[in-house]
């Protein structure tokens, strides 16, 4: 699979389930991505994958779409798979927040989790979106 390809494909659990297939044919590797259900509408693959590029950071950000019954499983595989981070969409936010080895203040308090940084095999969450909306209305 080619970068070009990546900005319209989207992942499921069985792809993840099968990853180390997956992976040895994407170049660069996709270590970065978003869960949701729906997922396929989300823009995040062009504009993270821009990102990567215009920093030369070699990694891809894909979409994979998770149903809620499969979360607890998808983000199990994440630390094994050697991915880096993930956004989560809706309806992910709050269920993650018990799925991660730790909660950053913020995701805590808002009681949401839209963001996982991977790091050691540890999962920890955060919540991005608050920082956000506060900028905005400023």
């Amino acid at each position: 699979m080619n970068e070009q390809n990546q900005t319209t494909d989207r992942y499921t659990l069985a792809d993840l389930e099968r990853w180390s297939e997956i992976a040895r044919e994407i170049d660069p590797p996709i270590r970065l991505g978003v869960f949701g259900d729906p997922v396929a509408h989300s823009l995040s693959p062009q504009m993270q994958n821009a990102a990567l590029r215009a920093l030369e950071i070699k990694m891809q950000y894909a979409r994979f779409h998770i149903r809620a019954n499969e979360l607890r499983s998808a983000v199990g595989l994440l630390s094994k798979l050697d991915f880096v981070g993930l956004n989560l969409t809706v309806p992910h936010k709050i269920a993650a927040l018990n799925q991660v080895d730790n909660v950053d203040e913020s995701a805590r308090r808002i009681g949401v989790v839209n963001t996982i940084k991977i790091e050691n095999g540890k999962l920890r969450g955060f919540n991005t979106d608050g920082r956000g909306f506060a900028r905005a209305i400023r």
